[in-house]
């Protein structure tokens, strides 16, 4: 018997194009996902959020989708404040976040009189305050930690598109303590 005769061993054309067509509905997948996430700002951390006139002054916004605070000071310059501070981050078993201390909470108008010297100049004439109450942490309007020294609410870059929208940088974080009488002394995050 002559090996010639044998038929050659390759696989029913069947599953050749099974194949190909499986490793096009893969490539067409990814790329869909990768021109998604270029075009959604995640490749740079920047995030677009509202029209800027959008935040009065004096104001402040949760963004629930990026755990952050978008403060409008009363000179109209933004700042955007992480809603976990420093002892949370740094614990994972428990993540208490900040909130702003509600205006109809009597013990507000007694919490800004005693710590009114201690705001930063930005602040100075807000009501507003930010309480964690896990640890007891306070800060004032522009994240700006009052009731100890320490770590001060960690904050993001913000900026204004050519249309007018806030960005917000969400992959660099910019940190600062406060150290007695000095407000914002940078540390590393």
């Amino acid at each position: 018997m002559e090996h010639d005769d044998l038929p050659s061993p390759r696989p029913p054309v069947f599953l050749g194009c099974f194949t190909a067509l499986a490793v096009l509905v893969f490539l067409f997948g990814i790329g869909s996902c990768l021109v998604v996430y270029w075009e959604s700002g995640a490749d740079t951390g920047d995030i677009r959020l509202e029209l800027a006139e959008a935040y009065a002054p004096g104001t402040v916004q949760y963004v629930s989708q990026r755990n952050l605070y978008v403060a409008r000071l009363l000179d109209g310059s933004f700042l955007a404040l992480a809603d976990l501070d420093a002892a949370n981050r740094a614990n994972p078993a428990r993540r208490c976040r900040v909130h702003p201390v509600p205006s109809a909470d009597p013990a507000l108008p007694g919490l800004v009189d005693r710590y009114k010297e201690r705001m930063s100049s930005a602040a100075r004439g807000s009501t507003l305050l930010f309480r964690e109450d896990c640890n007891g942490a306070l800060y004032d309007f522009t994240g700006v930690r009052l009731d100890a020294d320490g770590p001060n609410l960690d904050r993001y870059p913000t900026s204004i598109d050519p249309a007018g929208y806030l960005i917000v940088n969400v992959s660099e974080r910019q940190c600062s303590s406060r150290e007695g009488a000095r407000t914002a002394v940078p540390r590393e995050c």
